[in-house]
């Protein structure tokens, strides 16, 4: 993913109060900056993955359905 993509949306989800960063050590102990979800974002990331389940079945109907149709 390109990091001009990357960074935006991650400033976007922390100040949404979806993720939070800290500043910290790498692996090859360079500067990083390290993200976690937060209880909001954990909240948004259930509700998305119902949101998503329920997309996905709603489609498999569908095609089942289309299905039965051919020969």
């Amino acid at each position: 993913m390109n990091q001009g993509t990357l960074y935006p949306l991650l400033l976007k989800l922390e100040h949404e109060g979806s993720i939070a960063s800290e500043w910290g050590a790498s692996e090859n102990n360079r500067r990083a900056r390290f993200y976690r979800l937060t209880a909001t974002g954990r909240k948004q990331l259930r509700e998305e993955t119902h949101d998503w389940e329920q997309t996905a079945a709603i489609i498999t109907r569908f095609f089942k359905v289309k299905a039965k149709d051919l020969p």
